[in-house]
């Protein structure tokens, strides 16, 4: 187990480690890609099939890391905020709150495992995916308990996915138009608010922004 450069134009002076876990794992590979940037030490981790998998995905958690640090302040002030960073009361009022759309972060499907590295790689305080058992757009997030929730449509067969979240069906048996989603954020002003959206049946996220406007997020 030694460390190696990674050969990649965007990460300059980047090493990467790969070992081999035990071999009974579904994911026996281990991968950790770490770089110094600007005085600062980032590091990714991932778990793979092969050797081949686990670098890449370790890579590519190491560029998002890059390109989170080089935007930091709008990223902490705008994304969907971390764990200790929940925003305070907006300071505009529902009416003059705008929408900022943007598209979720695994551009492919994932299982339950994979969503939940996801989110803890990013530090964020959820992730919308689609999922790869049920083909369904659901949501991981992070509970007040400290456990992290799965939302799922209701009558999913996601109902069983207990062994590492804790699963629970949307509170809305029917998908919602998107007016009526805003609204409800609007009157309860609820952390975020996982809903099938009734004009295309998929799964999104509308959340309160740091700067006080609402931010959609929507499966690409």
């Amino acid at each position: 187990m030694t460390d190696v450069a990674i050969h990649a134009p965007d990460l300059p002076g980047a090493k990467l480690t790969v070992r081999r876990d035990s071999p009974h794992s579904p994911w026996p590979w281990q991968a950790t890609a770490r770089l110094l940037y600007e005085g600062r030490v980032l590091a990714a981790h991932a778990s793979g099939r092969s050797a081949d998998e686990a670098t890449e995905m370790a890579t590519e958690r190491l560029r998002r890391q890059v390109r989170r640090v080089r935007d930091s302040e709008v990223a902490l002030r705008n994304e969907p905020w971390r764990q200790q960073d929940r925003p305070q009361p907006s300071p505009k009022p529902p009416e003059q709150r705008r929408i900022i759309r943007r598209h979720t972060y695994p551009p492919t499907p994932l299982s339950t495992v994979e969503a939940v590295r996801e989110l803890l790689d990013l530090d964020v305080e959820f992730v919308l995916f689609t999922h790869t058992r049920t083909d369904e757009d659901v949501v991981v997030h992070r509970l007040d308990s400290g456990e992290i929730g799965l939302l799922f449509p209701q009558g999913s067969a996601l109902a069983d996915e207990d062994d590492i979240v804790v699963p629970e069906p949307s509170r809305y048996s029917d998908p919602l138009p998107f007016e009526e989603a805003r609204t409800e954020m609007d009157v309860l002003n609820h952390r975020f608010l996982y809903f099938i959206d009734a004009a295309d049946g998929r799964g999104k996220v509308i959340y309160l922004r740091h700067d006080g406007d609402y931010g959609l997020v929507e499966p690409e």
